[in-house]
């Protein structure tokens, strides 16, 4: 009787070891998920705009894989590579604007302007090492204390881990509303 009811006893035990071993890893893959999504969303919606808005191609460069490709103007600009990635950016001209003499209360300099990326509307799907978003983009241009919403969009992401990081292995900017190219006609005033 007694040998039985030990039996009874350490099986008891030893069953609820199980359910604590699935639960354990289950809050370790729970808790991968958290952390992959906050670096996840660090990626696309801190790192990836500053880096935009400073210019600072280097550093945007280093957000993509070694293989990992920039797709811009409906495809018809294709840029693979942090190296080729940055140069592309790098070479093109940085937009100027005539100086303005007129003192200005405005924090951007006269004449100057600052672009503000705002990324908003997130979703993600991760599996594992790779996975894929989708997020809206807006481009705020500030110049002499005026700002306008001068284009926006989304992206199509695809990412992966790379080196313990998360990267782009492909984003495509798609210009849902196309920057303005042409000056935006002067607003009337009415009677009233």
């Amino acid at each position: 009787m007694k040998s039985s009811w030990v039996l009874v006893v350490s099986l008891g035990i030893i069953g609820n070891a199980f359910p604590q071993i699935r639960s354990a890893d289950s809050a370790a893959s729970r808790l991968q998920r958290v952390e992959d999504r906050q670096a996840i969303e660090q990626l696309l919606m801190g790192d990836y705009p500053r880096a935009l808005d400073s210019g600072d191609w280097a550093a945007y460069a280093a957000l993509f894989a070694t293989d990992g490709t920039l797709i811009m103007g409906g495809g018809a600009t294709k840029v693979t590579g942090p190296a080729a990635i940055e140069k592309y950016f790098s070479s093109r001209p940085t937009p100027g604007a005539a100086a303005s003499a007129a003192p200005s209360p405005c924090p951007v300099p006269p004449g100057g302007h600052r672009n503000e990326h705002v990324v908003n509307n997130l979703t993600l799907q991760i599996d594992g090492d790779m996975a894929t978003g989708q997020a809206y983009w807006q481009t705020i241009v500030t110049r002499d204390c005026k700002a306008v919403v001068a284009g926006a969009g989304h992206y199509e992401d695809v990412l992966k881990r790379e080196g313990g990081r998360w990267k782009f292995l492909k984003r495509e900017i798609v210009d849902d509303i196309p920057p303005r190219t042409t000056p935006a006609p002067a607003a009337t005033t009415s009677g009233r």
